[in-house]
C-alpha cells in the first residue's frame, strides 16, 4: 500500500487531506491523487443530513508496468533535473474522471464482470486520463515515483503542514516516524517541543492576520491551524495577555 498511489474521487461532502506537501481541499466531483500512506484525511462539513461519500482507486507501479507491456510509458518518467518529487495533486471537476468513475460503477456491483482483460485496459484508461490531464506535469510524476525511495525532507513537512489542524500523531504519520520519534527527532532540528513550537508559529501568524486583515476571528482560527475559535481564543489570551478581538483594536 506504501508503494501505491490513490485516487480520491469525492462523491458527496468535503475533504481535507494533509500531505508532505501541504492541504489540499476537494469538494464534490474532485478529485486527488497523492501517495498512499502519507497523507492524513479528514471530513469537512459532515451533519445528519449530508454525509460524506468518496470512492478511491489504487494505482501499483508495477501493475501499470505489467498493463502497459509492450507500450511506451516514457510519459511517467520522472524528470532528474527536478528539484522537489510532488506527493499530491488535485484534479477540478474533470469531465474524463467522472465518466471513468461512471464506467467502473457496473463493475462495482458486479464483480463477476471484471474480466482481468478488461481491468486491464480499464487502468491504462485512467493511467492515460491523469497523465493527459491539464494536471499532466504531476500526475505523471507522481506515478512515476511510485517505489522511489527520495522522500520530502522532515523541515519541508514541517513547513508545509504548519498551519493545518494536524495533532503530533498525524504529523508523525506524514513523515513515517512513530510519535515517539518523530518528538525526539523535532527537538533535534527546532531545539524546543513540537507542541511549543506549533503554538507559537500558529498564534504568531494570528496575531499578523488580526493586525493586518479584516478577516474574522473564527476564519483566522481556522487559517492558523486551531480546533475552532474558542480554543484559538483561549490560547491566544494566555500568550498575548489580550484576547483577539481587544489586540486587533
Amino acid at each position: 500500500m506504501h508503494d501505491d498511489a490513490c485516487l480520491s474521487y469525492i462523491h458527496s461532502g468535503t475533504q481535507e487531506i494533509c500531505t508532505p506537501s501541504g492541504k489540499i481541499i476537494a469538494k464534490n466531483g474532485e478529485s486527488i491523487l497523492t501517495k498512499c500512506g502519507s497523507f492524513v484525511a479528514k471530513n469537512i462539513g459532515e451533519n445528519s443530513t449530508s454525509g460524506f461519500s468518496s470512492i478511491i482507486f489504487h494505482l501499483n507501479l508495477k501493475t501499470i508496468k505489467k498493463a502497459f507491456e509492450g507500450k511506451d510509458i516514457g510519459f511517467l518518467t520522472i524528470e532528474r533535473e527536478s528539484k522537489k518529487i510532488e506527493s499530491s495533486v488535485k484534479f477540478n471537476n474533470n469531465q474524463l474522471i467522472e465518466n471513468f468513475v461512471a464506467s467502473m460503477t457496473l463493475y462495482f456491483e458486479n464483480p463477476d464482470l471484471a474480466k482481468e482483460e478488461i481491468m486491464v485496459l480499464k487502468l491504462q484508461e485512467l493511467v492515460y486520463i491523469l497523465c493527459d490531464s491539464a494536471e499532466n506535469p504531476l500526475a505523471a510524476q507522481i506515478i512515476g515515483s511510485l517505489q522511489s525511495q527520495e522522500q520530502v525532507s522532515f523541515e519541508d513537512i514541517i513547513s508545509a503542514n504548519l498551519y493545518s489542524n494536524l495533532n503530533i500523531n498525524e504529523l508523525a504519520h506524514l513523515t513515517t516516524r512513530s510519535e515517539s520519534s518523530f518528538k525526539r527527532d523535532f527537538k533535534k532540528w527546532y531545539q524546543v517541543s513540537p507542541a511549543k513550537y506549533l503554538k507559537t508559529k500558529r498564534l504568531e501568524k494570528a496575531a499578523d492576520l488580526l493586525k493586518n486583515t479584516k478577516l474574522r476571528v473564527n476564519e483566522i482560527a481556522w487559517d492558523c491551524g486551531f480546533e475552532n475559535a474558542a480554543h484559538f481564543g483561549a490560547s491566544f489570551l494566555t500568550s498575548y495577555g489580550k484576547t483577539p478581538n481587544d489586540y486587533r483594536v
